[in-house]
């Protein structure tokens, strides 16, 4: 079976690189790169961002540096293909905690393999949850009641990357959203528990400045309209993955 592998997504040579590279010597463990995207300005928009649906359906655009985000994971699902195995990708402000270990990566990375699965370590939102998978080390598979919003750190198999690598040669969301997405992918989003990695990005955004323009009241409704509908179909698309993971509800002792 192939060993788990992990990528940050990061400038080689950089002080972010440099950082989370001597983080992770600090605990024994080493990874590859990914390498980071940066645009310069809107005039180098790459072909798969899908400029028009964004203002059709937001009213603005996506920063530079979230299309940069998107296009580096992107590049990292890719890589996740060609190497043909379970990869855990961070950003380079992820930071690991005691519990990381490369035995509980494979734990994880076998308990997935073959599904179209993300099992993110670390999320922005924390909801209630309910267990999908107990490891033999304690860890938790969990399924979140909603979504985590969160690209920082998460462990995916070549099934999983190739979907969202397909899902993807069009995008209008941040990459976050776009992994919530789920059936837009087709892929199961979970979470470890407890959280295996945790976020330091020094208050320091890559994102850049958001410029929204005036918009009117009636763009505005109907935005608002168009949101629900896509947060209802997103809704009944969870409720039919409880079903078929079997957890609805609770099993018998």
């Amino acid at each position: 079976m192939n060993s788990c592998k992990t990528l940050i997504i990061t400038k080689p040579g950089s002080r972010r690189h440099n950082l989370v590279a001597a983080h992770l010597e600090e605990k024994g463990f080493s990874a590859l790169v990914s390498s980071a995207v940066f645009l310069e300005s809107s005039d180098e928009f790459p072909c798969e961002y899908d400029q028009q649906t964004r203002n059709r359906l937001l009213g603005y655009d996506l920063t530079i540096g979230e299309i940069g985000c998107f296009m580096a994971h992107r590049k990292a699902w890719k890589q996740v293909v060609l190497l043909d195995r379970a990869c855990l990708i961070l950003e380079d402000d992820a930071r690991v905690r005691p519990t990381f270990s490369p035995a509980a990566l494979q734990e994880i990375a076998d308990a997935i393999a073959g599904k179209k699965i993300v099992v993110r370590l670390f999320s922005q939102r924390h909801s209630s949850t309910k267990k999908w998978r107990v490891l033999a080390s304690g860890l938790q598979i969990v399924r979140p009641s909603k979504p985590g919003y969160s690209a920082v750190a998460y462990l995916l198999d070549p099934a999983a990357a190739a979907a969202l690598l397909q899902s993807s040669t069009r995008f209008w969301q941040t990459v976050d959203n776009h992994i919530d997405s789920e059936p837009d992918h087709a892929c199961v989003v979970m979470h470890v528990l407890p959280e295996l990695v945790s976020h330091d990005d020094e208050g320091n955004s890559l994102i850049g400045e958001r410029h929204k323009p005036r918009l009117s009241l009636l763009f505005r409704l109907r935005r608002e309209w168009l949101r629900a509908l896509r947060n209802s179909r997103l809704a009944w698309h969870r409720e039919k993955t409880l079903w078929s993971l079997g957890l609805r509800w609770p099993r018998r002792k």
